[in-house]
């Protein structure tokens, strides 16, 4: 079995978590876990971390939204500064915080969530969106060529065959589109899964239990490449310095060492600096400039 990113090489273990073996190309980095099971539709499956079990309790919601506003202002900014003339496609539009902003936004809005569970949440704390995310992986063959900005964020790590999924994805644009995309960066494993076994996430394993695919900046560029898209912009963004991410991956009221923590990333931006938080890249199909 050769790596499914690069073709190469062949994965060599390297770490288990969760009763699986997480792979590791020796050639190009990419993480992926054997067997390589799972789909963006059985993301909830047996999960631990109830993400939509928590929309209810006090504060969850609100700092959900706070984080996806942040976040809507960053792909804002890579867009140009204005969505009120782009029609824009969200793939995986999840629990639809960050939906709600982009389509607050757009001239034209359309998100797909795989999840069955996650389209019901999303309908029924934003009626505002009824309408506008359908529950699929993809767009369908009728929205190729449509769209002006791609959004996926938190998607790649649950497709099956990311270069694939990523060419399709990308038919959806139309000349000189972008994408935007964001993924955990998995670079310094070791000290990643010491940082989460200390603060209790994921039962103590140090991977994401629904996440088959793991990327570092390197084999993300690499994917980019694969499926025809080139980088405008890669690079790093902080957790740690943002304190409604902390609550929502804790879930709790945060300690007074993870405060200080996080007032020392947003003070040094070390954290991102160490490879600890996300890879955010913006990218157009290669050789197309805007």
């Amino acid at each position: 079995m050769t790596c499914k990113l690069c073709g190469s090489a062949r994965p060599e273990k390297f770490l288990r978590s969760q009763g699986a073996d997480i792979l590791k190309c020796p050639a190009c980095g990419f993480m992926s876990r054997e067997p390589y099971l799972g789909c963006a539709a059985a993301k909830c499956a047996g999960c631990a971390d109830r993400c939509i079990d928590r929309l209810s309790e006090p504060g969850f919601l609100e700092a959900r939204l706070r984080v996806d506003k942040r976040r809507a202002d960053r792909i804002k900014k890579l867009a140009g500064g204005d969505l009120s003339k782009l029609k824009v496609l969200e793939l995986g539009a999840g629990l639809g915080c960050l939906a709600s902003h982009l389509a607050a936004g757009a001239g034209e809005y359309l998100g797909v969530e795989a999840s069955p569970v996650f389209c019901a949440c999303l309908r029924e704390n934003f009626k505002q969106l009824s309408g506008k995310v359908l529950n699929a992986c993809l767009p369908g063959p009728e929205q190729q060529g449509r769209f002006d900005l791609l959004v996926a964020v938190d998607v790649l790590q649950f497709a099956p065959n990311p270069v694939e999924f990523l060419k399709e994805a990308a038919l959806a644009l139309r000349p000189g589109g972008l994408v935007y995309l964001e993924v955990p960066n998995e670079s310094l494993s070791a000290l990643r899964a010491r940082v989460r076994r200390a603060l209790g996430l994921y039962g103590g394993s140090p991977l994401h239990h629904g996440h088959i695919n793991f990327f570092t900046p390197r084999s993300l560029r690499l994917l980019l490449e694969k499926a025809g898209l080139g980088a405008v912009c890669l690079r790093q963004a902080s957790i740690a310095a943002d304190k409604d991410r902390l609550f929502l991956t804790l879930k709790r009221k945060l300690p007074a060492w993870v405060r200080a923590l996080s007032l020392a990333a947003r003070l040094t931006g070390a954290d991102a600096r160490l490879g600890l938080g996300n890879t955010v890249a913006s990218c157009r199909k290669a050789g197309e400039t805007r």
